[in-house]
């Protein structure tokens, strides 16, 4: 089989990679503080042997579960990046963010980082939220602003909103507030119940619940189809940069691919997911090793080639590029391609 089949593709360009396995906030559709894998701290000396392994790497994104700001070398890791040529992102939930941590986003290089807002007011965003005070993200965020408008600097500051049925209807007041705060972009995905294979561990089953009653279903494609146009129209008059999830119509099925089969995700094999504890995952989405792994990569005799290509990464492209995908992927929005 050749280096360059689907099932042994080279190394990628694109990682995401994540500095810590904790978070300091307890939102409700995030599995970080009942995930059953290993929470860990990526030390620089890791980070630093797995960039020497991915000598071809263009764009890191330094996130995963937890809150990268907890790591207390995360600008470091942005600076030794950077100064490999490698292009940096990141998303937090600005919660931790000092005058220092401001000063260090404009002056490490970073390229872009993507702010977590799930709501234009205080009740909507700390319903979801939780343990977050919306006030102190704004204060924050503008603290961000400042430090990136006074350095001249070109340091890309964006929202993200994860979209539910109960913030739908903010989505043009976020447009408003962000631009408000002097943020340019606001990049909106749809909460994904990628929850629901039938192997899930016990401990996700509340927040495959909550999940279920929070993601927007095929009744809500009208309302959403409405508030969708008064969101592009206040982002155009604001010259504002809004990414909307697509809205297929109601019932649509996968989109095809070239063969015309069903839709198929290309994620395991064109960008590479790494949790603090060194398990290399299928996708983002996937989130903890103990729904799928292709292996630990701190593994004695192993390395991130070894696991890339390994048995068990070989064994899951193959279902997923069959019409039996992995169980993992089945409900995913990725896969269903309404992410």
């Amino acid at each position: 089989m050749s280096a360059a089949s689907p099932r042994r593709p080279p190394l990628p360009a694109f990682a995401q990679v994540e500095p810590i396995g904790r978070c300091n906030l307890a939102c409700r559709m995030c599995t970080v503080n009942e995930r059953g894998d290993a929470v860990a701290e990526l030390g620089l000396d890791r980070f630093d042997a797995l960039l020497d392994q991915l000598p071809g790497l263009q764009e890191l994104h330094l996130q995963g579960l937890g809150e990268p700001m907890l790591h207390p070398g995360f600008f470091d890791m942005v600076r030794r990046a950077v100064a490999r040529g490698i292009r940096v992102s990141a998303n937090s939930n600005l919660t931790l963010l000092t005058e220092r941590r401001a000063r260090a986003c404009v002056t490490s290089g970073l390229h872009t980082l993507s702010v977590s807002l799930d709501g234009a007011t205080a009740a909507t965003y700390e319903a979801v939220r939780r343990k977050a005070s919306f006030a102190k993200v704004l204060r924050n965020l503008d603290r961000l602003v400042a430090e990136r408008d006074a350095a001249g600097s070109a340091l890309e500051v964006r929202g993200v909103m994860v979209l539910m049925r109960g913030n739908l209807h903010e989505l043009p007041a976020l447009v408003r507030l962000l631009h408000d705060h002097g943020v340019h972009a606001l990049l909106v995905q749809r909460l994904s119940s990628d929850l629901d294979q039938p192997d899930l561990p016990a401990r996700y089953i509340p927040i495959r619940r909550y999940v279920d009653e929070a993601e927007l279903h095929d009744a809500d494609r009208p309302r959403m189809a409405e508030v969708f146009d008064a969101a592009r129209a206040l982002a155009h008059r604001l010259s504002f940069n809004l990414h909307l999830p697509k809205l297929p119509a109601a019932g649509a099925a996968p989109p095809a691919d070239a063969a015309g089969g069903p839709g198929r995700c290309t994620w395991p094999s064109d960008q590479l997911y790494l949790t603090a504890a060194g398990e290399l995952l299928p996708c983002c989405m996937v989130a903890t090793a103990d729904r799928a792994s292709f292996g630990n990569v701190f593994d004695e005799g192993e390395d991130l080639a070894s696991r890339w290509n390994g048995a068990a990464a070989q064994s899951f492209r193959a279902a997923l590029d069959s019409d039996q995908p992995p169980a993992v992927c089945r409900s995913c929005a990725l896969y269903r391609g309404v992410f």
